[in-house]
């Protein structure tokens, strides 16, 4: 009997076999320099979403200050403040994004955007930035194409307006 129960126990263990404290703390210290290696990488990857993803939504802005102005047949701008960091619709002269248009104080939906944190525009000669719609979509005669360079730890980013009127990020 006792090399039955013998047998029943190396049976019933069989094939198993544990795992020692210094084999678990090799696994974590192999994570551990995985992860501080990969880090560094994430970190950029964001950073340069950031930067891209603040480009496009501006050129979206613009974007839609250029259809508006072909939908109401008229002049509309679009202003960059750099007191503030506001961007958006300028119906005005004062360089200081809108949020109504006084010719149809009704319609509203005019908002202003800011850039995100760690991100930062590069204002020529330190003056507001102001892009000029004319009805047609494109800049008006005399004008120049546009440029506005964003800047997030030492990438940059730009978004350019040609003088038709489109708008493109590099």
């Amino acid at each position: 009997m006792m090399g039955n129960k013998s047998n029943e126990t190396e049976a019933g263990h069989a094939g198993e076999k544990g795992t020692s404290l210094v084999e678990i703390a090799i696994v974590i210290m192999i994570l551990a320099v995985l992860t501080a290696m990969a880090l560094p990488a994430v970190a950029n990857s964001i950073r340069s979403y950031n930067l891209r993803s603040a480009a496009d939504h501006l050129a979206e802005r613009i974007s839609a200050v250029r259809a508006l102005a072909m939908a109401k047949n008229r002049t509309v701008a679009f202003a960059f403040d750099n007191a503030s960091g506001r961007y958006g619709f300028d119906f005005g002269v004062d360089n200081i994004p809108d949020t109504v248009d006084p010719d149809d104080p009704l319609m509203g939906g005019y908002y202003w955007g800011t850039l995100p944190d760690g991100v930062t525009a590069v204002f020529p000669d330190g003056n507001p930035i102001r892009i000029t719609f004319n009805s047609r979509g494109e800049l008006p005669i005399g004008a120049l194409p546009q440029n506005i360079v964003l800047q997030s730890f030492g990438k940059s980013a730009t978004v350019n307006v040609n003088l038709r009127g489109r708008i493109s990020v590099q």
